[in-house]
């Protein structure tokens, strides 16, 4: 892993359902796991997290998550997310802590922009992992 506060990067990680997903970033995000798995299952329900091929972004809001935080992870092995997203090799969630301060809003929207931008997903799911890490590394330097 390696990232400073807000953003988390994780290289080879051996994730094989988004369920293993969503229990991990609860585990990670929140004492009260149970609610925060149940609001990605609940979101899921209202779109894709597809936002290009290959590519899944999980997200909530939530007053039971204790710090905003946006996790890359790429998967060690590609699964199948579910039968919209086959073949999942980047994971890109976002939880927002309830009330987030607007500084840090700014720094999420900033990066939630740079994900429509073809050639910085790409260079995320084909980066080798020292580069990997220095791409979030660098992005948040420069938004810093």
């Amino acid at each position: 892993m390696v990232g400073k506060n807000l953003f988390q990067s994780y290289f080879d990680s051996h994730f094989q359902t988004k369920e293993d997903v969503y229990e991990w970033i609860a585990e990670h995000t929140s004492q009260q796991r149970l609610t925060v798995i149940d609001q990605f299952e609940e979101r899921e329900k209202a779109g894709s997290f597809l936002i290009a091929e290959h590519v899944v972004l999980p997200h909530i809001e939530s007053e039971e998550v204790e710090e905003s935080q946006i996790m890359m992870f790429r998967l060690a092995k590609p699964f199948d997310w579910d039968q919209e997203s086959t073949d999942v090799q980047l994971i890109i969630a976002l939880v927002l802590k309830k009330d987030e301060e607007i500084g840090t809003k700014k720094k999420i929207s900033l990066f939630m922009r740079s994900l429509a931008d073809e050639a910085f997903i790409d260079e995320l799911l084909h980066a080798e992992e020292t580069t990997f890490h220095q791409k979030i590394i660098q992005f948040q330097e420069e938004r810093s």
